[in-house]
């Protein structure tokens, strides 16, 4: 017999509650990024636009058929997200990716990944674990030349596991994160090997979180990650990109 403190048994109890409840939730990403910047990064991250080209304003609302204004604003904010640089007599330049960049974000997203899944082996439920499989089978049917298809079911089959997390917080950062591993990291490629272990381990993933298997899920999820970061170091020496 022994006695509970009633305030924090309630404050666990509530947290408990929000884990649960929060893949009933909506789920929305609570981010008003207008559809033009997601744009713009998008043709970054899939190399449409390279790293150290020049972004005329006049050139862009032309592309993305909108005025100059939002493209202006567009670009101060990529700026201040380390995307492009901005200079009085060039204008705007996307911002070439650096080896400690791609390996900063890859060390937060190394911390961010079993804190997630350890989470969601515990409390998914199956329909999130077969949305999980049924982007893991278009995975597996797109060759790996067409790489950003394969970055973006990728990305997909990740977000699921950080989308309903009840700290939404820690999930946009996550998702930022990845984001700007895209864009930063666009002229890396994916090895056939690479590519054969992936789906590999996200088979492996799948098995352990539909046992519920949070120690197994967690060991997969770092094997993942740490393959991951071997292959991109590997790609960077290929590059020339020295930290």
């Amino acid at each position: 017999m022994f006695l509970i403190n009633t305030d924090q048994n309630w404050s666990n109890t509530r947290m408990e509650t929000n884990k649960k409840n929060s893949f009933t939730d909506s789920g929305g990403d609570g981010d008003d990024t207008s559809s033009l910047y997601e744009a713009v990064l998008n043709d970054i991250s899939t190399g449409e636009l390279e790293g150290g080209q020049r972004l005329k304003v006049a050139e862009l609302a032309r592309r993305y058929g909108v005025s100059t204004s939002p493209v202006r604003e567009v670009l101060r904010r990529m700026q201040g997200e380390g995307y492009v640089d901005i200079s009085p007599n060039r204008g705007a330049t996307i911002r070439k990716g650096d080896a400690n960049t791609i390996q900063n974000l890859f060390e937060i997203l190394e911390l961010l990944e079993p804190y997630f899944v350890a989470w969601f082996a515990e409390f998914a439920p199956p329909e999130l674990i077969d949305e999980m499989q049924a982007i893991q089978d278009k995975i597996e049917q797109v060759p790996i030349s067409d790489l950003s298809t394969f970055r973006k079911l990728d990305g997909e089959f990740h977000w699921t596991i950080c989308k309903r997390h009840y700290n939404q917080q820690a999930a946009d950062t996550w998702r930022k994160l990845r984001r700007a591993l895209n864009v930063h990291g666009a002229k890396l490629s994916i090895k056939p090997p690479r590519h054969e272990a992936i789906i590999a381990e996200h088979r492996m993933l799948i098995e352990a979180l539909r046992r519920n298997d949070v120690e197994e899920s967690v060991r997969v999820i770092r094997q993942h990650t740490q393959g991951s970061y071997v292959q991109m170091s590997q790609q960077m020496r290929v590059h020339g990109m020295k930290p």
